[in-house]
């Protein structure tokens, strides 16, 4: 019987401990998360649900484009043509710079610049004027 009793109690503390790191933790961090998306974009409630169909738009075709510019790259260098595939997707690297060298992330900006010290594909790419 206290075999029994003991079990019990040690499979009720691991459904409570298991309950609250696998369930609580990660639903407070989303909480966090939204209030800070929330709070950057000084959004209601009401307000992201409306333009949540909207965004999720714009992050998919974000994410085609992305795979657009892949796929065509993977099919290049399938061709054997890496100097092809290089030229492609410096293309897109100069392509960013030039919209967004005074405004766009940081970071990468910075990346850009220090590939184009060693690579003269996108060394002309940054080059180019926007068309």
């Amino acid at each position: 019987m206290k075999r029994l009793i003991s079990s019990l109690v040690c499979l009720a503390v691991g459904i409570g401990i298991g309950w609250y790191f696998g369930y609580t933790r990660p639903a407070l961090r989303m909480q966090h998360l939204y209030q800070d998306v929330q709070k950057t974009t000084g959004l209601s409630d009401a307000e992201m649900v409306k333009q949540l169909p909207e965004s999720l738009a714009v992050i998919k075709r974000e994410d085609e484009s992305v795979a657009m510019v892949a796929l065509r790259a993977i099919e290049i260098l399938d061709r054997g043509d890496a100097q092809a595939a290089k030229k492609h997707l410096a293309y897109w690297v100069g392509s960013y710079y030039r919209v967004y060298h005074a405004n766009g992330d940081t970071n990468l900006i910075s990346r850009i610049e220090r590939a184009a010290t060693t690579n003269a594909e996108i060394a002309a790419e940054m080059a180019k004027k926007i068309q």
